[in-house]
């Protein structure tokens, strides 16, 4: 697990969720069950796919999974965006979270490319 905890894209996914699940405790955003919940799980789906793919072990399936976790963080993206517009949370806060999905979004797309992922098949 060592390797996995040492990936770039781990680490910023993890640390996105983490902050992500905290804005969805903040009122008034927390008394939006739906939104909420949406947003905490994409939020936890794009780590969570990032360690799934690692684990099968396999290039095609890393990728795969990356691919999952890189929709997951832009759905989070345009969640928070929505939270953003609706002066729901904190704004400072909720800029934080789509800046980490902007961040997350481009470590997984450099990874991908590193891997040889060209295009989505």
């Amino acid at each position: 697990m060592s390797k996995l905890e040492s990936l770039d894209a781990w680490k910023v996914a993890r640390q996105l969720s983490v902050d992500a699940y905290r804005l969805t405790l903040e009122r008034p955003l927390n008394r939006h069950f739906g939104l909420s919940d949406q947003i905490r799980r994409s939020a936890a789906s794009i780590p969570a796919n990032i360690a799934e793919g690692y684990g099968l072990g396999t290039r095609k399936q890393f990728i795969r999974m990356l691919r999952i976790a890189l929709g997951s963080a832009f759905e989070l993206k345009c969640h928070v965006e929505l939270v953003i517009e609706l002066s729901l949370s904190e704004r400072d806060a909720a800029q934080n979270v789509v800046s980490g999905a902007e961040r997350s979004v481009s470590v997984i797309i450099g990874l991908l490319k590193a891997l040889g992922a060209t295009s989505p098949k």
